[in-house]
């Protein structure tokens, strides 16, 4: 798992970014077995039209062809990546649910046990 991060007109210092780092690949438990990169774009999109400061975190990954796509904007760069990373890890864990169920589907061990005790056929 790798983690690449985009960063433009933002000033981050390395405990931020480590911080992040360490966040994002937590989330390797939800995929084990593939190569998975995570890009990370942090933006400043203040402007002088919008009025204020807008700090935009984008979150993406693509898991076997499913892209995974979040965008958070804050007027604080941590708080804009907390709220995107709830929704990346909820996500990942839909992913991860989905891919167990597909997995888990049309195994019925227990009924095929059951009924070769009984010797039945199915």
């Amino acid at each position: 798992m790798k983690v690449e991060f985009h960063i433009k007109d933002i000033a981050i210092t390395a405990k931020q970014k480590s911080l992040i780092e360490k966040k994002l690949l937590r989330l390797k438990r939800y995929i084990k077995d593939e190569p998975l990169l995570i890009d990370c774009y942090l933006r400043d999109e203040t402007s002088p039209e919008k009025g204020g400061t807008d700090q935009a975190v984008e979150l993406s990954a693509v898991i076997n062809k499913e892209k995974i796509y979040i965008r958070e904007v804050d007027d604080r760069l941590m708080r804009a990546f907390a709220f995107a990373f709830k929704q990346f890890e909820r996500q990942m864990q839909r992913f991860h649910k989905k891919r167990i169920d597909k997995s888990h589907a049309g195994t019925d061990n227990y009924i095929d046990k059951a009924l070769k005790a009984l010797r039945f056929k199915k």
